[in-house]
């Protein structure tokens, strides 16, 4: 297979590791997410926040969001780890009714697995629901590492779990790629020193991506196979 020009241009052919986010970036799973934080707040007697509302919230982890949505409903703090608990149990009994995969990532995972390229999940979602999501989606056996929020000490933006797996392999961080769709996506790599790819589709709350100078931005994932 002929290296794509973007991967040629930044590796000077494919890399050593490519890590991935999840949410915004391989699935859109904001529709089972604010199902569930609606389900939470509505137990919790406030009203639901609505799916555009918690797209908002979303990427930082499942605890910022149950605060936030905590916050919104003027619930007080004192019952967040009721809401929190809440939420675990009602997104985990309906992790993909209505969540779907984006286009092309089945295709680009495995251009990577034919190449050789080991690839990472790297999600600031809650350790166990990623083989589940995953694995509803038939994806789960291309990740060499999947990584939740709660999988190390630290979560992105913090290096630490692009780190992780590029040290497991003895790559070089120039020679990595993170690809996502927030900018807790891209300080996570180019704190890591990772080459950054952002997504324009997913969760990127607000934030102008063509401001934060990633290295390649996309409207697509087939385009780092072009």
């Amino acid at each position: 297979m002929k290296t794509p020009k973007h991967l040629k241009r930044l590796f000077e052919g494919w890399p050593e590791l490519v890590c991935f986010d999840l949410d915004g970036t391989l699935v859109d799973s904001v529709p089972d997410i604010a199902a569930a934080m609606d389900k939470s707040l509505v137990a919790m007697g406030a009203s639901p926040a609505g799916e555009e509302r918690v797209r908002g919230w979303v990427g930082y982890g499942s605890a910022k969001l149950v605060q936030q949505a905590m916050e919104w409903a003027n619930l007080p703090a004192e019952r967040i780890e009721e809401g929190y608990k809440l939420f675990l149990k009602e997104y985990f009994d309906n992790l993909a009714g209505s969540s779907t995969l984006y286009a092309n990532v089945e295709s680009i995972l495995k251009a990577f697995k034919y190449q050789k390229v080991p690839v990472a999940l790297i999600t600031n979602k809650p350790s166990l629901f990623i083989k589940p999501l995953l694995d509803h989606f038939g994806i789960s056996t291309y990740f060499s590492w999947m990584l939740g929020g709660d999988s190390l000490a630290e979560k992105k933006p913090s290096p630490l779990p692009l780190l992780h797996c590029m040290e497991d392999i003895e790559a070089a961080p120039e020679k990595c790629l993170m690809v996502g769709d927030s900018l807790a996506d891209y300080r996570a790599a180019k704190a890591a020193g990772f080459k950054c790819a952002l997504v324009t589709y997913g969760y990127n709350h607000g934030v102008d991506l063509k401001e934060l100078e990633a290295d390649v931005l996309i409207d697509d994932l087939a385009e780092l196979l072009m």
